[in-house]
């Protein structure tokens, strides 16, 4: 593993760590035992707001848990930090504040790791496709929960977990040619399709799949502090980085459509996709204060998801539309409000369309955020809320409805060169990082 990545790697224990310590001081440490009980015994189907059952000190601590958990197994499997894993990182992190926790993970994570030993391949191939696959995680807490702990509950989870994370690989790597890049969470699409078969299963045996709301509110002003702080960190960092190019390849990456394609490290450097992720946090942090909604898990998790894909996909350009055309959606809707709890998580999880926005344009991106936004509030009825990846699946419905529609009727951008003083360092460190895994 190359000396830069070792380096990446400590930056995020330490952003990890920081993370945990930030909710211990805005909350009470002495709330994260209880906490993180409440955390465990909960069924975890959407929408459960950690920060609402098991207060801040312990849904940061969790969060905190989960982002360094997932950066060890990456780094212990020799797992590059590119964009691709530094947005699995963030992803992993942002739903530890709703849905994710260290227990329903170890389930699904040996079923990938089962599928490894069956077809003889390294762990490393389909960690991340196994990593995704928790926001099924549900679905174990559902088994295991079932009529309290006993011998057919543990056997369903255990069970599930494996089936889970054995499948899932393979059925991403399917679904991904489907969409095509243009939603950037194949993998929420993907364990998607697996709970509309696992859930009715499980309910025709008597397992039930109960959603109880959970929302925390009044707690705008400390979360957006912490938030504008962290992205504040993150511009500086990215400037500090590198401080001739960072701004400068910034201005390209904008350029870009956002396809799942597009690795914003390789192509524009670690400085510029430092400053991606602070612009795009203060934009989610400030849109959500001035439509008068809440600053709570669900939100945070979005918002960690987006700052997250800033290295893949993500930036001001391309999430912007998607967001106004949720909010215009909401706004016309006669049944829902900018206010309703699932469209918040929406304006943010629903920029899985970003590369529709990226691609086919402001028009577009307003278009496929406007369908998004009546299709979410839905589709969860598939498979009773037990997958967090809602947004994933949803947007992966929506980005194949309209492609066509958008591909015949607007014009593509397909820019994709690399930023001027990376294109002649950019094949040497995907040789790097290639040697890297198959060591």
């Amino acid at each position: 593993m190359g000396r830069q990545t070792k380096k990446k790697y400590r930056w995020v224990y330490f952003v990890s760590i920081l993370i945990g310590v930030f909710g211990v001081l805005l909350g009470d440490w002495r709330t994260i035992p209880a906490g993180f009980e409440a955390i465990f015994w909960n069924n975890d189907i959407l929408i459960t707001d950690f920060v609402a059952i098991a207060g801040t000190a312990a849904a940061f601590v969790n969060v905190s848990s989960v982002m360094l958990f997932t950066a060890l197994l990456l780094r212990y499997n020799k797992m590059p930090m590119n964009g691709k894993c530094l947005f699995t990182i963030g992803l992993m992190a942002g739903f530890a504040f709703f849905g994710k926790n260290i227990f329903t993970m170890w389930f699904i994570l040996m079923g990938s790791y089962l599928l490894s030993v069956v077809t003889k391949e390294k762990f490393s191939k389909y960690l991340i496709s196994g990593l995704l696959a928790t926001s099924l995680g549900p679905i174990i807490s559902v088994a295991y929960l079932h009529e309290g702990i006993n011998i057919m509950g543990i056997t369903v989870s255990i069970v599930a977990g494996l089936a889970i994370g054995f499948f899932a690989p393979l059925l991403a790597a399917h679904t991904n040619g489907i969409l095509r890049g243009l939603s950037l969470y194949n993998g929420g699409f993907a364990v998607g399709l697996l709970a509309i078969i696992i859930v009715p299963v499980m309910m025709g045996f008597g397992f039930v799949f109960e959603n109880t709301t959970t929302w925390a509110t009044g707690l705008n002003f400390e979360f957006a502090v912490f938030l504008y702080l962290s992205a504040l960190v993150l511009l500086i960092a990215g400037y500090y980085t590198d401080p001739e190019n960072s701004w400068r390849n910034y201005k390209t990456l904008l350029k870009r459509p956002g396809v799942a394609k597009d690795d914003f490290i390789e192509l524009d450097g670690i400085g510029a996709v430092l400053l991606n992720m602070g612009v795009n946090i203060i934009i989610c942090t400030t849109f959500i204060l001035i439509i008068g909604g809440d600053l709570n898990g669900p939100t945070l998790g979005g918002i960690f998801t987006v700052a997250g894909f800033s290295a893949n996909g993500k930036h001001a350009g391309n999430i912007i539309p998607i967001m106004l055309g949720i909010l215009l959606g909401a706004v016309i809707s006669p049944t829902a409000t900018p206010q309703t709890y699932g469209i918040q998580m929406a304006f943010f999880l629903g920029t899985t369309l970003a590369p529709m926005a990226g691609t086919y344009g402001f028009w577009a991106g307003i278009l496929v955020g406007v369908v998004h936004s009546f299709a979410i509030l839905h589709i969860g009825v598939c498979y009773g809320g037990a997958n967090l990846y809602n947004n994933g699946f949803c947007g992966g419905v929506v980005s194949v409805a309209l492609y066509p529609f958008c591909h015949k009727f607007f014009k593509a951008n397909t820019f994709s060169d690399p930023s001027q003083n990376m294109g002649r360092n950019r094949n040497k460190n995907l040789k790097a990082d290639s040697a890297a895994v198959q060591q």
